[in-house]
């Protein structure tokens, strides 16, 4: 079994990368999943396409200085439609991520190409490997910042997650909470678009979550199984990928599915 690729700087930071974005997506993901926002995932995505389009238009070498308060911005709005415009949450994302990938379309059209780290192939698809070291301080930033939030807010976000409308006459400031879940949700979806794309990134939001609820029994227990999923998933998608010469992106995803088959295999089997 070789692994002396590991040795490689690319391949480290890939990897790092990869394993964080995957915790934090997981993690994110068991609390968006739980308010049926499933498809958050993937309608962020769509927006941070459209706020990478935007970087690159204005011809800056790091789009993701512009996508991440695009796309936190994006998200913001749809908590704001659905609580104050009457639009249920699938109506409200189906808008305004439509818009926001419209203008990508329209502003990766026009922008000029420069020595930017991105290009539409990447954008749609991924790829882990065209990691930078200042993407992997910006991905670390993300992570203390949203594990902080996390860790602060536990109880309250569990609370409202749960029973919205208890916790709000209990004096939980649901919308605030919503807002900073959505906007940090934001941020590591525009980090993870380097992961897997605007195809796929959304299915790290979803299948670890997915995993974690077959086999948690608490929430805290739920966030810890999914989060062990992400990374474990990364970890073994990735050495598929260099062995199978498969887009890493891709295996990863596929990966975190077999994971998510065995736990269900596994929760039969203990209630057999």
């Amino acid at each position: 079994m070789d692994l002396g690729y590991l040795a490689i700087p690319i391949f480290q930071r890939a990897l790092l990368a990869g394993s964080v974005l995957a915790a934090l997506l997981a993690l994110l993901g068991v609390l968006v999943t739980a308010r049926g926002l499933a498809y958050l995932g993937d309608g962020l995505s769509h927006a941070a396409f459209g706020g990478i389009a935007l970087g690159m238009f204005l011809g800056l070498h790091a789009p993701l200085l512009v996508a991440i308060p695009f796309t936190a911005l994006a998200a913001m709005a749809i908590g704001a439609l659905r609580r104050r415009g009457g639009l249920r949450s699938d109506v409200a994302m189906a808008i305004l991520f439509a818009v926001c990938f419209a203008i990508g379309i329209v502003l990766l059209k026009k922008a000029k190409r420069t020595e930017s780290t991105f290009d539409p192939e990447q954008l749609l698809f991924g790829n882990i490997l065209m990691v930078g070291a200042d993407d992997l301080w910006i991905v670390l930033g993300i992570a203390t910042i949203t594990v902080g939030f996390v860790a602060f807010a536990w109880t309250r976000l569990a609370y409202a997650t749960f029973d919205e409308e208890l916790a709000r006459l209990s004096g939980i400031e649901v919308g605030w909470l919503e807002s900073a879940l959505l906007a940090l949700l934001a941020a590591v979806v525009v980090a993870a678009i380097r992961l897997a794309g605007v195809v796929l990134v959304s299915a790290f939001l979803v299948i670890p979550a997915a995993g974690g609820r077959v086999l948690g029994r608490t929430l805290a227990g739920v966030a810890g199984w999914a989060m062990l999923s992400g990374v474990l998933g990364v970890a073994l998608g990735f050495f598929a990928a260099h062995r199978l010469e498969w887009p890493e992106g891709a295996a990863i995803v596929l990966t975190l599915a077999l994971l998510f088959a065995a736990a269900i295999s596994f929760r039969r089997l203990r209630r057999a």
